[in-house]
Parts: C-alpha cells; structure tokens; sequence
C-alpha cells in the first residue's frame, strides 16, 4: 500500500513538472541524446537585456512579442557542422510572430521546408517555429534538415498561432505572406496607413497578408482590438476622415479589416467577403489569472503544508510526553494508582452463575 501511495505521488509530481513547460536546457539535452549529433562548442545565452548582442535592430520587436531567452551553439553531426540559434517565447503566438517576422516569401532562393508547424530556407539557412519555440540553423542543406528533424522531435506543446491570424480569409491567400504585428514597426511602408494611428496603445493585434485576386494582388490588413468599442472608435475615425474608402473596409465585432495596394471594388469585396467573426461565450472557460499548471501546484503545496503541520504536531505530542515522563516520572502520565490492568483469566475455568428473579 505504501509503495502504491509513493508511486502515484511520484508520478503526479512527474506531471506537475512536466506541465510547466519545457526549457531550452531540457531541449538541448533531449537533442544531445541523439546519437547522431553532439555539441561542438559551449553555448552562448541571451535575455531581453542583451539580446541587442545577437539580434541587433530587431531586438525590440524580439522582446516586444514576448522573449524568454534565446542560445545559440554550434552542433556536429554526420554530414557537418550547423550553427543553431534557439529562441524561447513567452508562448505559441509569440513565437509566431516572431517567424514571420523574418519571413519573406520574395527573397532569392525561398523555399518551404516541412519542418516543426512551419518553415522555410533562405540559402544555407533554415527556419521553422514550433509551439513556443523559433529555431535557426546555419549549414549545409542535408545537414540542416537531419538537425533540424532531431529538434522538432523533441519540442512538445501546441503550436497555435494568435487569433487575429486565424481569421485570415484562406481563399486567394498567397501561402507565406502571412505576419503578426504587434508594433509599429512590423507595419510596412508599403500598406500606406499612418502607424500612429492603428491603436497599438489600445492593445491592437495585427494581420498582414498578400492575396491575389483574377491575377490581380492587394493586401489585407485585420486589425483586432481588445472590445468592440475600441474597434468603433476606430473605424469611426477612419469613416469621418475619409481616408479609406468605405468599399475598401469592413468591421465586425472587434474585428475591423482593411483592404491596401488596390483600388478596384471587386478585388476588395472578394477579400472582404470572407473576413467574419464569431463570438463564443462559455461559462466553464477557465480564468485568465490561474491555470492547470498553478491550480496543481497549488492542490500539493497545500497537501505539503497539511502533512508538514501532521509531523510537527505528532512529533509535538510525542516529544512532550517522553520529556515530561523522563522528566516527572510516576507524576503526570502512566502513574501507578491510576493504571489498571484487564486480566481474562483463559486458564481458569468457567463459573456458572444463576440469577435469582
């Protein structure tokens, strides 16, 4: 029974743990397990206050969407050595972000790759995200994808892109355009909106992507906003100023959708047409401030302080009686007028007794 007990409580901690996510160091080493590959030099780590070290002028944008932490180290395996920069996001949508914000489906040489949710190459390197994770590798083709399959192997979680993005119309998408923008600087000079005035300060979320329509392209900016108000006041502005022709733009909800790089009525409502938004209210959704990891954690934290106050109060007693009978024997506990002994007599035989009415 006992080792039952230990069993079942050891698993559960096994799971508690296991759903607190999974590090860059356990990644590291769940690869390095890998009989095919090895580390081939000390790895170097970064955090929002010096990632400025390896990403640059992108470092804002990099911790704006939501670093963890990023490390970068090169690793040896059968057909060369490959150069491998890691970041860890703060959650799925971050890491998103992230990959579209270097991706760039116009550049010499892209191609798509069919690693972790999504990916692509760019010359020798190679990019893909998965769940919360952005991975580059720098190296030769055969060697980039071996690595890169060991990687993906050993990333769990759920690869969910933000919501702004899934309400992205599919039809006349072209594939690889897509970017999430939480910044003024992921807007591009080229959708000619004024960046100030999209409301990052009102938390806006944004997605970008290109469509191409009877052969004809435009853009399509959704923009996402935290309530519907915010989004009215905002598609009022717009309205009252006149700088978005009223066929060129649609709300719904919070939602509010914006067509650029066309002018022709058709284009615009073949794309707009297919931009809707439902809202679903539930009564079990789960709160915002507390989730199953914390709520597990917080069930045997409190089985911890429960079996903590058990010992100290068992030992308590326990101690206090040993110290005051080696202390003041025969005087508080066990004294010797006040002990009786119960004596069943089985060797004695049995006496009969008659009760007289």
């Amino acid at each position: 029974m006992t080792r039952q007990w230990f069993w079942s409580l050891l698993l559960a901690l096994l799971l508690t743990a296991a759903l607190q996510g999974q590090s860059r160091e356990s990644l590291l080493r769940a690869v390095a397990e890998n009989p095919s590959w090895s580390p081939a030099g000390k790895p170097n780590q970064y955090t929002q206050k010096n990632i400025e070290e390896l990403a640059g002028n992108r470092a804002s944008a990099i911790n704006h969407y939501g670093l963890i932490g990023a490390t970068t180290q090169s690793w040896r395996g059968p057909q060369g050595i490959v150069r491998l920069t890691l970041y860890e996001m703060i959650d799925a949508s971050a890491a998103y972000g992230l990959f579209t914000l270097d991706r760039n489906i116009n550049q010499p040489g892209f191609t798509s790759v069919p690693f972790g949710s999504e990916g692509f190459r760019v010359a020798n390197r190679t990019f893909f995200w998965q769940s919360n994770y952005v991975v580059w590798l720098e190296g030769s083709g055969p060697a980039t994808d071996d690595l890169a399959r060991a990687i993906s192997e050993n990333i769990f979680g759920r690869s969910r892109k933000p919501p702004v993005s899934s309400h992205l119309p599919p039809q006349n998408l072209v594939q690889g355009s897509e970017k999430y923008v939480l910044d003024e600087t992921g807007i591009s000079p080229e959708l000619g909106l004024d960046r100030r005035l999209l409301g990052f300060e009102d938390s806006v979320e944004i997605a970008t992507a290109d469509y191409l329509v009877g052969g004809k392209s435009a853009h399509l900016v959704l923009l996402l906003y935290p309530t519907q108000q915010v989004a009215q006041k905002y598609a009022l502005h717009w309205e009252a100023s006149d700088s978005i022709d009223p066929g060129l733009r649609k709300r719904v909800g919070p939602l509010v959708a914006l067509v650029r790089g066309s002018r022709d009525p058709g284009v615009a409502s073949a794309i707009l047409d297919g931009v809707n938004y439902e809202s679903q209210v539930t009564w079990n959704e789960p709160r915002p401030d507390i989730s199953f990891p914390d709520m597990i954690l917080t069930i045997f934290g409190f089985i911890g302080i429960a079996l903590l106050f058990t010992i100290v109060a068992g030992i308590s007693f326990g101690g206090l009686r040993i110290f005051v009978k080696a202390r003041y024997p025969d005087r508080i506990f066990d004294r010797t007028e006040d002990m009786e002994i119960i004596q069943l007599k089985l060797t004695k035989g049995v006496i009969h007794k008659q009760l007289e009415e």
